[in-house]
């Protein structure tokens, strides 16, 4: 059970005092629309399930959508009323973590926050931030320090969602989202180099850019590939789909879904690979040299598998879902089970490694 994972996985790193720095630190799981959250006032290394409060997620989520007062005092006052009001029947004796809104925003099934010494070094350093940005590059987020609970939780969702409208196009550019929905590109200091017009985000191979272009309705979408001054490359193909990795530009033509037929090609539209006619690659590249894809020809079509970008399959189509690759591994589910797949197609059952 979820549960049982939680308290495992909360009581082995809770015990190691390197981790946990003057006992700091909180844990939590998902399950559906309850979250369990660490309990305020107990400790990681030996809490038990009774220690974890209980809470409606959907509940949880509405506290980002309020807006509450300026005034400090009265601001986290209605948001704690609001947060207590999300903690689930049989749940009313129990104080949920002061951060849990927080750990309602990672979408992942359990979140471990600990306070190890050496990431308390770098982020409490006046060249934190520069550190952890040599680093981890463009992969981490950087929150100055703000009040917790509410204050930060809130800080972070806008932050997030910045972050998740803004993709690093390399070269120094940066596809940003406007308040119509439509994507450009923007340089290190905002200033607009490509116009609002993609649908899609704009990805980038070496110095071409890939946008998807509404062209007199959704239905009649297009590809076109353009270079640093918006220029288009060459004549519009209409491709239904287009990903960069790392050896080429992955595109479907010849139909939408199932129908379709899939290839690499480079920056000069030449071929560079064809996939079998029973391959489908699935729509989010993983990373630039690792692509998931479905097999037609598996009685369970909606099966994923790993390949890399030169089209030799890393593992067969056997996983439920799967999520992008991070710091090596992708988080998947096989046989209903929460497992982790590296990029040479190794698989690692999440509850073993957590006992």
């Amino acid at each position: 059970m979820i549960i049982d994972e939680l308290v495992g996985f909360s009581n082995l790193y809770g015990s190691n005092e390197e981790l946990v720095l003057a006992g700091g630190g909180n844990t939590s799981a998902k399950d559906g629309d309850v979250m369990y959250i660490k309990g305020s006032g107990t400790r990681l290394a030996d809490i038990t399930a009774d220690g974890f409060v209980r809470m409606s997620r959907s509940k949880i989520a509405e506290i980002f959508t309020k807006t509450y007062p300026d005034n400090d005092k009265e601001r986290e006052a209605l948001s704690l009323a609001d947060l207590m009001a999300a903690k689930l029947p049989d749940q009313e004796n129990k104080r949920p973590s002061v951060e849990t809104t927080l750990h309602s925003l990672f979408p992942y099934t359990y979140v471990l926050h600990l306070h190890p010494a050496l990431v308390n070094g770098i982020t409490c350093s006046l060249d934190g931030e520069k550190v952890a940005k040599e680093l981890f590059g463009d992969s981490v987020l950087w929150i100055e320090p703000c009040k917790p609970g509410y204050t930060l939780a809130k800080k972070c969702c806008d932050t997030l969602k910045e972050y998740k409208d803004c993709i690093n196009c390399g070269n120094g550019y940066y596809t940003v989202k406007n308040q119509n929905g439509l994507y450009g590109i923007v340089d290190i200091n905002n200033n607009i180099i490509m116009s609002f017009i993609s649908k899609k985000p704009i990805y980038s191979l070496k110095d071409i850019f890939v946008l998807q272009i509404d062209f007199a309705g959704w239905e009649n979408d297009y590809i076109e590939f353009v270079d640093e001054s918006g220029n288009t490359l060459f004549d519009v193909i209409y491709y239904d789909y287009a990903g960069v990795t790392e050896s080429g530009i992955v595109v479907q033509y010849g139909a939408i879904g199932f129908d379709g037929f899939w290839k690499i090609i480079n920056t000069q539209n030449e071929d560079l690979l064809y996939f079998e006619d029973n391959i489908v690659i699935d729509k989010f590249v993983k990373s630039k040299s690792i692509m998931t894809y479905l097999d037609k020809n598996n009685e369970k079509n909606y099966l994923y598998g790993y390949m890399d970008v030169n089209g030799e399959k890393i593992t067969e189509a056997i996983f439920e879902n799967c999520s992008n690759f991070k710091f090596g591994f992708s988080e998947a589910i096989l046989d209903g089970k929460n497992v982790l797949v590296s990029e040479n197609g190794e698989i690692f059952d999440i509850e073993t490694i957590f006992r």
